[in-house]
């Protein structure tokens, strides 16, 4: 085995152990009640038709495409549900054509300054040690792969 494939196959061995973490620390969430969306954004609409009634597992590259820029009109336990299936498909799915769906994500779970956002809190607070703790580990590997906007802040808030 080739250095580049050693160095592959650690890779995937770390991503399939954070998506390990993350499968133990959210498997008791239950796909939430309609409606998803807290209705306050133009774009609602969309994801309730992307999202409302579907389990996480069924959600494909294409639907997170089409909700990236949208994941913060969900509500706290709609986010959480969901997140598996961002991080899925960015810890996993080899051709993603869903444009960095951890990008996405990592952007959604940026504290903004001063942390003072009553939504972002709520988020938050929807989370147990453990459910924060695979977060945590989720961005630790997204920093490792590209870049993060406001890494600092982003790093301060998640890591301990």
């Amino acid at each position: 085995m080739t250095e580049d494939e050693m160095d592959e196959l650690n890779e995937r061995r770390h991503r399939e152990e954070v998506w390990a973490g993350i499968c133990a620390a959210f498997e008791s969430r239950v796909r939430p009640a309609v409606p998803i969306t807290f209705g306050d954004r133009p774009t609602a609409e969309d994801v309730e038709n992307v999202l409302a009634g579907k389990d996480w597992q069924a959600v494909t590259s294409s639907d997170l495409l089409r909700i990236r820029l949208d994941v913060n009109s969900l509500k706290p336990e709609a986010f959480w549900y969901y997140f598996r299936a961002f991080a899925y498909h960015a810890l996993l799915v080899e051709e993603c054509s869903a444009d960095d769906p951890g990008g996405w994500m990592v952007a959604a779970l940026t504290p903004l300054e001063g942390n003072n956002s009553s939504r972002f809190r709520e988020r938050i607070e929807a989370l147990s040690a453990r459910e924060r703790a695979s977060v945590g580990r989720f961005v630790r590997w997204y920093d490792g792969e590209t870049y993060i906007a406001n890494r600092d802040r982003v790093l301060e808030f998640w890591l301990p």
